[in-house]
């Protein structure tokens, strides 16, 4: 197999909605005392959960033992919480099942390239049925940047990030894919605003995993495939963040 699929995790695999916020700020809270000015991630530079945690508490000579607080108390929380909301702990339909027949099928390897800290993501994950270490896999608690795990995630499983076609949801995803020079397949809750930022093949989720294989197919068989960052898109997605 010479493609790799990485997958994002959050809205890409796990079908996370208002709970997994609602604790980190909550754990940010409890931790620093200060609270985030928002929770629309869209309007975030870097919107993995160490860089939002360091970016919060730059300048502070306990930033770094802070930060593997959160992730404690982010973790704790989440497991309060998903007896209660098991709907956010579910995966997209079809997501375990397509994975696991990229690998039953030989089609193409896959790794995990998640913006979460890395217990946290094995939590929601295994919520999902997927065991996070059965990948390759590269998460914020690595490196805070996604234009750092992405290729982490790549090297990890032994591929040149030019081998990699990407799974994500979200436009931060477009603008990595974009600055990578990977193509992208775009999933989840926000395929229009996906189609929006240029993203070509977009799905709700994993039905119809024959069309989304043919996706995956033509994406590393024809040439400038990655997504171009559309500056003004992103940026109208902000302002619109912004005024809402």
């Amino acid at each position: 197999m010479n493609m790799l699929a990485i997958f994002d995790n959050d809205g890409t695999i796990c079908d996370t909605q208002e709970v997994e916020g609602a604790c980190y700020t909550k754990a940010i809270e409890r931790v620093t005392g200060k609270s985030l000015a928002t929770l629309d991630w869209t309007i975030c530079e870097e919107p993995t959960s160490s860089a939002i945690a360091l970016d919060l508490l730059a300048g502070d000579p306990a930033a770094v033992a802070k930060v593997a607080a959160i992730k404690d108390e982010f973790l704790r929380l989440l497991e309060e919480e998903c007896p209660k909301f098991p709907g956010d702990f579910a995966p997209l339909v079809g997501a375990v099942q397509f994975i696991e027949r990229l690998k039953k099928e030989e089609i193409c390897s896959v790794a995990i390239a998640t913006g979460c800290f890395d217990t946290t993501a094995k939590f929601k994950l295994r919520c999902c049925g997927i065991s996070l270490d059965d990948f390759p896999h590269a998460s914020s608690s690595d490196v805070p940047q996604r234009r750092d795990i992405i290729p982490l995630a790549a090297a990890r499983a032994g591929f040149s990030i030019s081998s990699v076609v990407y799974f994500g949801d979200a436009p931060w995803d477009v603008r990595v894919c974009g600055i990578l020079g990977i193509p992208m397949i775009g999933i989840g809750r926000r395929i229009e605003q996906l189609r929006t930022l240029g993203i070509q093949h977009v799905f709700r989720d994993y039905s119809d995993a024959n069309a989304i294989i043919c996706a995956l197919r033509s994406l590393k068989t024809e040439p400038n495939k990655a997504p171009r960052a559309n500056a003004g898109a992103i940026l109208e997605v902000r302002r619109r963040a912004h005024t809402q």
